[in-house]
């Protein structure tokens, strides 16, 4: 039978009257009856105190986890007795798992609900078990303590992090490019698709005058006009062994898969269909392109548990495959890696054979360490070997950037905590300018 502190505290006070009884000769009658007293206690408080038979945990939190970020978990207890209980619970979780409030604690009303809620952060994607919680309570007298397991196993999905698709929705990067002073995504100059009717404003092109809704309105109304709908988008990503390397603990092909996410979500809202195609030295994974939430589940259940391969991708491969499957015009977003010229030269090439169909955006994620350790001070020799080898990675790949730019190819090197931002720009920019 589990003790309670208390039950330790009151069997160790017992020395004292027992101690004082010595001195009048009755002290083994003290001490038989004061442990009588204390096991009678303890014996009444176990049966008196509910069993956990009366009690019903339930766990409560979202079907899908997000990586990288704190998720909450709610455990509810039902307490069915007639007794308040201070219940703790702990919950058995996977690993790669973060967790804050290890152990929580709620107070059982009788006849009624209580939770306690705790967050994890999930270090990895994939599909994880959560198992059984344990429950402890004091009895009604504080004396005794008992404990029991509930089996509330129960898989759940860790996915990129699906909180970025609301922070980085399609109506918070026009925000966000209006705050940070860029171009809007959104010209009225440029486009195919009749939108709506506004008045003129100096600097608007007079070819775009409505004549009909200026005779009827007496004052000057041109006509707007936004991009087209129903392109096609190709998220492709390298699952390679060059997207193994980490950036702050977090490996390059999670950030891209975040960002593709978020792709996917910008794309979708625009109009646009989005498509995936999950490589490396062969094809892993291919959507065809498509629109709604249901095509945007379809892509998320391929993207959570992509892993990467300690294999070489095959470009030519992958974009040749991809030039059978999809014969409409597409912009490529492909999410890789390069470390030398060599390998940008032969993406270039094969690059080039698609293009007549296909616009290729290549994207890159940038280590901002690498700048820190090419402007940090020298003072010790191991500071001149990282300044130097920081300087010569970084020469490569302004080398790399400038390949694509002399062979007409967009390119996007971007460090990780800019890059969904920067990606959903890019393709909204594309899509105003009619470059798809």
């Amino acid at each position: 039978m589990p003790f309670s502190r208390l039950f330790a505290a009151l069997l160790a006070a017992g020395s004292i009257p027992i101690i004082i009884s010595g001195f009048f000769g009755g002290a083994f009658y003290v001490f038989i009856a004061y442990n009588v007293l204390l096991a009678a206690l303890i014996i009444i408080d176990f049966i008196i105190t509910p069993k956990p038979k009366e009690l019903e945990l339930e766990r409560v939190c979202g079907e899908k986890f997000s990586l990288g970020v704190y998720n909450e978990v709610v455990l509810k207890v039902r307490n069915n007795s007639k007794y308040i209980l201070d219940v703790e619970l702990r919950d058995e979780i996977p690993p790669f798992f973060k967790i804050k409030e290890y152990i929580i604690r709620a107070k059982a009303i009788p006849h009624d609900d209580c939770e306690g809620k705790y967050y994890v952060l999930p270090e990895k994607r994939g599909e994880f078990g959560f198992g059984k919680v344990y429950c402890r309570y004091n009895g009604i007298l504080k004396l005794c303590s008992k404990k029991a397991s509930f089996s509330l196993q129960k898989n759940y999905k860790v996915y990129p992090n699906l909180k970025d698709l609301s922070k980085f929705g399609l109506a918070a990067i026009k925000k966000s490019q209006l705050a940070l002073g860029m171009k809007k995504s959104k010209s009225y100059s440029i486009g195919t698709e009749f939108e709506s009717l506004r008045e003129y404003a100096k600097g608007d092109d007079y070819r775009k005058i409505n004549w009909l809704a200026t005779a009827r309105s007496d004052k000057l109304i041109v006509n707007t006009f936004e991009p087209e709908k129903n392109q096609q988008v190709f998220v492709m990503l390298d699952s390679s062994r060059v997207m193994n390397s980490e950036i702050n603990y977090i490996k390059k092909l999670d950030y891209s898969i975040n960002s593709a996410f978020v792709l996917a979500d910008v794309v979708i809202r625009s109009g646009d269909n989005v498509g995936l195609m999950v490589f490396d030295s062969e094809v892993k994974r291919y959507i065809k392109p498509g629109k709604g939430p249901s095509h945007f589940q379809l892509i998320a259940e391929n993207l959570y548990n992509v892993q990467e391969n300690f294999v070489t991708a095959d470009y030519e491969g992958a974009l040749l495959y991809l030039n059978e499957q999809q014969k409409r015009r597409s912009l490529l977003c492909i999410f890789t890696e390069l470390f030398n010229a060599d390998e940008a030269m032969a993406l270039v090439k094969s690059l080039k054979s698609i293009s007549r169909n296909h616009v290729p955006l290549v994207i890159t994620i940038k280590d901002m360490r690498l700048y820190h350790m090419m402007d940090c001070k020298v003072k010790t020799d191991n500071d001149v070997f990282l300044k130097s080898a920081s300087i010569k990675l970084i020469e490569e790949r302004e080398k790399i950037s400038k390949i694509f730019k002399d062979s007409g190819i967009a390119c996007l090197d971007i460090p990780p905590d800019k890059l969904s931002i920067e990606v959903a720009n890019k393709y909204l920019t594309m899509k105003s300018m009619m470059q798809i």
